[in-house]
């Protein structure tokens, strides 16, 4: 955490309305095995399958007395299924808790729609904007969902790359 809070502090860009601009590389903090993952899903199950990975970022102190002005976000991974056939859909979450951080409608989220075989597929958004009273803290868990829906017949087998999640926090500025 400490390492976030330099690098935190390394992202900040004052604006001249005394505003603060936080742009986060979400991916810069997680490791290779948490932004590569390779699946192998037995076919025909009836439930997903999830697949999830979650971070704990703290502002360096006195941010935390800032509001939020703005957020948005951007997301995007690459997919090449081998074997079998179904769904992926990558979702992205915020919360103030960990217990909380995959329950309700996700922030960011993009789906494959219906592969088969050797595919590969590109998923993402592009930026959206957010507006929620989950990002005036000062603590903020952000969670990573890949969950897998198979077709009847062989495993669904591949990889999942994460190649960008950024966030862009536009604080007004309150820092004491």
């Amino acid at each position: 955490m400490k390492a976030l809070a330099a690098a935190l502090l390394l992202m900040v860009a004052a604006c001249g309305q005394g505003n603060v601009i936080l742009n986060v590389d979400v991916l810069s903090f997680l490791t290779a095995a948490d932004s590569t993952k390779q699946y192998n899903v037995t076919g025909g199950l009836l439930l997903p399958v999830d697949s999830t990975v979650s971070r704990q970022f703290v502002l360096p102190p006195g941010f935390g007395r800032s509001s939020v002005d703005s957020v948005s976000a951007s997301l995007s991974s690459v997919l090449h299924n081998l074997t079998g056939g179904g769904r992926l859909t990558l979702q992205v979450f915020f919360a103030r808790q960990q217990g909380s951080l995959f329950t309700g409608t996700p922030y960011l989220s993009d789906s494959t729609g219906h592969i088969a075989g050797d595919t590969t597929v590109s998923l993402g958004t592009n930026s959206v904007s957010l507006s929620d009273s989950v990002f005036n803290t000062d603590s903020l868990w952000v969670g990573i969902r890949a969950r897998i829906s198979t077709d009847v017949g062989p495993n669904m087998t591949g990889q999942l790359r994460l190649t960008d999640l950024h966030v862009r926090i536009v604080l007004k500025d309150k820092i004491i």
